[in-house]
């Protein structure tokens, strides 16, 4: 399987939401169905545009479609979200190590994140601890502390 990286241009806008809705609904959770409904209503194809415009998403894509994307800003992730059909299969977490060289390159040696209830799990096998109480959202604080080795990220 060869999956490809690229950084996201305003076409992608209706493929990340997308995506996005997929993986919010696609995926069993413990929150109810009517939660994941609002949480995947709560953005528009529209509110990535800025993220895009900056060159802060990377979409991951598999021959001619895309199955995940990841955001990042400054030293947070800033989202990650892989189609339902493609969870499990490490698509994440080639997403996350490209984010986490980006925030690398940016200068910084700490990655932060909020993580859904759901994802907290996902993030710790990653490296990435909890740092607080669940925000108003139900968003778990995280982070990670990185350095370079064979030209990727890691945790120490």
């Amino acid at each position: 399987m060869r999956i490809k990286l690229r950084t996201a241009g305003l076409d992608d806008l209706n493929s990340i939401y997308a995506i996005r809705r997929d993986s919010i609904l696609g995926v069993p959770s413990e929150a109810s169905l009517s939660d994941r409904q609002a949480w995947a209503d709560k953005r528009s194809p529209n509110y990535y545009q800025d993220r895009i415009t900056a060159g802060h998403v990377v979409i991951a894509s598999f021959e001619e479609d895309n199955i995940g994307w990841g955001s990042s800003s400054d030293d947070c992730i800033t989202g990650l979200y892989v189609c339902s059909s493609w969870c499990r299969r490490g698509i994440g977490r080639i997403i996350m190590d490209s984010l986490e060289m980006e925030i690398l390159r940016r200068g910084y040696t700490c990655a932060k994140l909020g993580s859904s209830p759901d994802a907290v799990g996902f993030y710790t096998k990653l490296g990435y601890e909890s740092v607080g109480f669940p925000d108003e959202d139900r968003a778990v604080p995280m982070k990670k502390h990185l350095r370079i080795t064979d030209s990727k990220s890691t945790a120490v």
